[in-house]
C-alpha cells in the first residue's frame, strides 16, 4: 500500500492460520503446513477501500523477545510480526487466539565487511571470508529451517535473482588455500599473520544486542566463530542498534551483520553498492567502489526497458559475487499473528496479515471499540523523517506518509495514491513524469495538498543533498506546476524506474519545509522548535499522539484522510 516503506509487504508463499513446521532441504525450501482451519485469502478491491475503521493504534515498545511472545499471550499485543525463533513460531501458532501467517520474504540477512578497511580492502581475502561462513549450518542450528541459505544479492524470491545460485559455498579447505596464496599463514593460536609478518589485528563483528534480537546476536557469534576457525581474528560486539548504525555510516567499522527488506525492483542494489552512495548517511555500508559494478548499477538505473534492466542487474550481480563486499547468509521467511479478537484480516499469497490493509480494514468481532495494539520490537529514537534510517522509525511515520503511487496488493503493479493518474513520455534524452492528485486532497491540519507541495519536496531534497532520498531525485532536471492538481517532473535521460522513484517518494507540506531550519538536526517531538516545526502534517491515515519511552507510540486516526472519504 505505501511505496515509501513497503509497510505493506509484498512475498511470495504461503499464508495459513496455523503454521506447524518449515522443512528445509540443501536443494530447495519446502514448506510444510498443518492447520486447524484454513484462513482464505480475502478479494477486496484495493482502491475502493473506506478507513481505517480504528479510532486508535497503539504501537507497544517491547524489544526483549520472550516479552513479545509472554505480551501475546496475555492478550497486550495484538498484531506481533517478524516471529523469527522456531520456538516463538510455534507457541504463536499454537494459540488459538491467534491467526498466524507465513510468507517467503523479500528479506536478505548479510555480514557486511568495510571494504575501506584493512584486510577487506582486497576482494580476495573477502571471498575467503565468504567461504568460511557455513549458511547451512547456521539454518539448520538456529532457525531449524525457517529460513533459506542464500549467496544470491538479492533475495531468491525476487524474479530480479540470478538463478542456479543455492549451492552451498561453504569450503573452509579453499579459504585457507586461497590466502595461503596471497602469502597469509598461521600463528601457533591459528590466527592469521599477514604477508609482511605481523599478525592480522583483532577484528570486531558488530550486532544488536541479544536482549533486543536474539538469533541476530546468535547468529553473529556462530559467523564469528565461523570465521575464526580460518583464522580470521573475529570477535561479536553486540551494542545498541542505533549506535551501531552510526558507526556503520561513519565508516567506523571492520563487520556487522545487517537485514533488509527490498523492494520488488533489483534498483536498490544502487543504493546500496555504487561509489556515489558512500556518503555519511548513504546506503553503501560496505564503501565498495568499483568503475564496472557502478557501470553496471547505473545500467540498473537507467534501463529504457524491462529487457534492458535484466541485462544490467544480471552483470552486476556476477560482478558482486566477485567483489563479495558483503556475504549474503539467509532470506527468512516472514511469519506474523494478528489476534481474532479482530475481523477483517487481510492475508494473500503475497503478504502476512501484519500489513497496512489489515490495519485499514480491521474492526473489532464484538463491536467494542479499543486501540490496536501492534508491536515495536525497538524504540523508534529517530523521527526526523530526512534522517530516520531504522525499520523501528519508519514503522511508526510510515503510519503518517504516502506517496503518490501505491502497489496492488495482488498484481503487484501501481495504482493511485494521491495521484489519481499518471503519464510518461520518453524524449531524446529526458523523461517527462506528470501526475494529476486526486481533488480534495487535505494534510492532517485540514490545509489544501497542492502539486507545489510535492515540487517544494524535490527542491528541498536536491539542495540539501539528503543522502535518504538523493537517489530518487538527483536526475529531476525540472519541476513544474501548471495548477494545484497537476505535477510535470522532467528527469534527464531514461529509466524504467524513474516512475516508481518519483511516485513512491516522500512528500512533505511545503510550508513544513520552510520552517525547518536544520534539516538533519530537526526533532518534529522538541517542543522548544530549535531546529523546525513542532509535530507531524501528513496525509496518511494516522496522526501522531504521543511517544512514552519504553512504552508506547500511540496515533489516532486522521480525520481528513483521502480514504475516510470514500
Amino acid at each position: 500500500m505505501n511505496k515509501i516503506l513497503h509497510l505493506c509487504t509484498i512475498f511470495e508463499g504461503v499464508s495459513r492460520r496455523v503454521v506447524a513446521a518449515v522443512c528445509f532441504s540443501a536443494a530447495m525450501l519446502s514448506v510444510c503446513v498443518f492447520c486447524t482451519s484454513a484462513c482464505a485469502s480475502q478479494q477486496f478491491d484495493p482502491q475502493k477501500v473506506c478507513g481505517p475503521k480504528l479510532e486508535k493504534l497503539c504501537m507497544v515498545i517491547v524489544n526483549n523477545t520472550d516479552a513479545q511472545i509472554l505480551a501475546a499471550e496475555n492478550g497486550d499485543l495484538d498484531v506481533v510480526s517478524d516471529i523469527v525463533r522456531p520456538s516463538d513460531i510455534q507457541i504463536i501458532s499454537r494459540n488459538k487466539n491467534f491467526d498466524t501467517s507465513m510468507a517467503r520474504a523479500f528479506h536478505a540477512f548479510f555480514m557486511l565487511m568495510n571494504t575501506t578497511d584493512g584486510i577487506w580492502k582486497d576482494k580476495y581475502v573477502r571471498q575467503a571470508a565468504a567461504q568460511s561462513i557455513d549458511r547451512n549450518n547456521i539454518v539448520r542450528t538456529i532457525f531449524s529451517g525457517y529460513c533459506e541459505p542464500i549467496n544470491s544479492w538479492l533475495p531468491p524470491v525476487s524474479p530480479w535473482a540470478l538463478q542456479g545460485r543455492s549451492a552451498n559455498l561453504f569450503n573452509r579447505a579453499a579459504a585457507r588455500a586461497k590466502l595461503k596464496k596471497l602469502g597469509y599463514s598461521w600463528g601457533i593460536n591459528g590466527m592469521l599473520i599477514a604477508p609482511d609478518g605481523k599478525p592480522v589485528k583483532k577484528m570486531k563483528l558488530l550486532t544488536p544486542l541479544a536482549k533486543v534480537a536474539p538469533t541476530t546476536a546468535e547468529l553473529a557469534e556462530q559467523v564469528a566463530d565461523s570465521l575464526r576457525s580460518a583464522g580470521f581474528p573475529v570477535e561479536a560486539e553486540p551494542m545498541d542498534f542505533s549506535a551501531m548504525i552510526s558507526k556503520i555510516d561513519r565508516k567506523e567499522y571492520s563487520l556487522a551483520v545487517m537485514a533488509w527488506s527490498m523492494g520488488r525492483n533489483p534498483d536498490s542494489l544502487h543504493g546500496f553498492y555504487h561509489s556515489s552512495q558512500n556518503i555519511p548517511g548513504g546506503y553503501n555500508m560496505t564503501g565498495i567502489a568499483d568503475k564496472n559494478l557502478d557501470k553496471a548499477l547505473d545500467g540498473i538505473v537507467s534501463a529504457r526497458n524491462k529487457e534492458e534492466a535484466r541485462k544490467a542487474s544480471d552483470k552486476a550481480q556476477q560482478l558482486l559475487e566477485d567483489l563479495v563486499p558483503s556475504v549474503p547468509i539467509y532470506s527468512r521467511l516472514s511469519v506474523a499473528a494478528v489476534s481474532n479478537f479482530w475481523k477483517n484480516i487481510i492475508t494473500t499469497e503475497r503478504m502476512t496479515a501484519d500489513n497496512m490493509w489489515t490495519i485499514m480494514l480491521a474492526e473489532p468481532k464484538n463491536g467494542k471499540k479499543r486501540p490496536m495494539r501492534m508491536l515495536l520490537a525497538e524504540e523508534p529514537r529517530n523521527l526526523n523523517p530526512f534522517t530516520a534510517s531504522s525499520a523501528y522509525s519508519w514503522q511508526v511515520l510510515g503510519m503518517m506518509y504516502e506517496g503518490l503511487l501505491e502497489t496492488n496488493p495482488f498484481t503487484l503493479e501501481d495504482m493511485p495514491g494521491l495521484a489519481a493518474k499518471w503519464s510518461v513520455r520518453a524524449e531524446k534524452n529526458k523523461t517527462v513524469i506528470s501526475f494529476r492528485l486526486k481533488p480534495g486532497l487535505l494534510w492532517s491540519d485540514g490545509s489544501k495538498i497542492t502539486s507545489h507541495d510535492f515540487a517544494e519536496t524535490i527542491h528541498f531534497i536536491q539542495s540539501n543533498k539528503i543522502p535518504r532520498f538523493l537517489d530518487a531525485v538527483k536526475n529531476v532536471k525540472s519541476v513544474a506546476c501548471p495548477t494545484d492538481l497537476d505535477i510535470v517532473v522532467t528527469l534527464s535521460g531514461e529509466s524504467y524506474w524513474y516512475l516508481d522513484k518519483i511516485g513512491g517518494m516522500l512528500c512533505m507540506p511545503a510550508k513544513t519545509l520552510k520552517a525547518v531550519k536544520d534539516w538533519q538536526n530537526w526533532n518534529p517531538l522538541d517542543k522548544s522548535q530549535k531546529f523546525g516545526p513542532y509535530g507531524f502534517i501528513c496525509t496518511g491515515p494516522f496522526i501522531f499522539e504521543s511517544y512514552r519511552q519504553g512504552e508506547y507510540v500511540m496515533f489516532r486516526r486522521n480525520g481528513n484522510y483521502r480514504r475516510l472519504k470514500q
